[in-house]
């Protein structure tokens, strides 16, 4: 019996982990640069450093591309960079920019387009494409609390994402109803499978001890032997929404940063 529970808490753990990783999908934005990736090379690394702020190094596994630049491990500022040159037009490279958010993905492809060509895209960074932004709020770029992120994802994480995602270029397309949803869904699943496992822990009282009025286990779920199973599983989620929290919150911040820079 015991077996069994324990195979459905790591089935449940396994849900969980797939949805997360489901929910982060890189669907990449890609433009054109003029130039060898050879020659490309050190401007691109520059451009990427002045953004996450020294945080990308050159990766030699390229899967494929000619060049590939990865966020160093401990950079809350997810970007995953591929370089390809173009077989069929000379000079040309094709720059293609993966992130954890289809948002950021979007902002940094325009960063880095306009830092390279030196010119200034139309409707500038894009980070305003959301629905949720309104034309009084287009002008004044504000910054996302990490006090408030980080004690959301205590409560529930699916709050959590609802204020990084609330009025933030970081979150584009369906990133928002996943991050919710998937939280939503793979909390209960942890929740139920450790009250499950926490229930069948519990000491059974009899009519007789409680006839003779002798002292007999609360009842009460958190007093029980797996009482710490049934914890650590509201925990899991949280401690991984802490994370992305923090990663979510300073690129919104990040990104407003840019913004402004931008505007001057």
């Amino acid at each position: 019996m015991q077996k069994k529970i324990q195979h459905k808490i790591l089935k449940t753990l396994f849900v969980f982990f797939f949805l997360s990783s489901f929910s982060s999908v890189y669907a990449g934005e890609v433009f054109e640069l003029e130039g060898d990736p050879g020659e490309n090379d050190i401007r691109l690394l520059s451009a990427l450093n002045r953004l996450t702020y020294d945080r990308i190094l050159s990766d030699q596994n390229t899967k494929g591309f000619a060049f590939r630049y990865v966020s160093k491990w401990y950079s809350p500022l997810r970007l995953d960079v591929f370089v390809l040159g173009l077989a069929k037009r000379e000079k040309m490279s094709l720059i293609r920019i993966e992130s954890s958010k289809k948002g950021a993905e979007r902002v940094f492809r325009n960063f880095l387009q306009e830092e390279l060509t030196k010119k200034e895209l139309t409707g500038g960074l894009g980070i305003y494409n959301s629905a949720d932004v309104s034309e009084n709020v287009k002008f004044e770029p504000y910054r996302k609390s990490y006090f408030w992120s980080e004690s959301l994802a205590l409560i529930h994480p699916a709050a959590s994402v609802f204020y990084n995602s609330y009025k933030s270029p970081v979150y584009g397309g369906s990133d928002r109803i996943k991050g919710i949803f998937g939280y939503l869904i793979t909390d209960l699943l942890l929740a139920g499978v450790g009250y499950y496992y926490a229930t069948t822990t519990m000491e059974k009282n009899s009519a007789l001890e409680s006839y003779f009025l002798k002292p007999t286990a609360s009842g009460n779920v958190l007093d029980s032997p797996g009482a710490p199973v049934f914890i650590g599983l509201l925990i899991i989620p949280r401690l991984y929404r802490m994370i992305g929290g923090w990663q979510d919150t300073y690129t919104h911040n990040r990104i407003m940063e840019i913004s402004v820079s931008k505007s001057f």
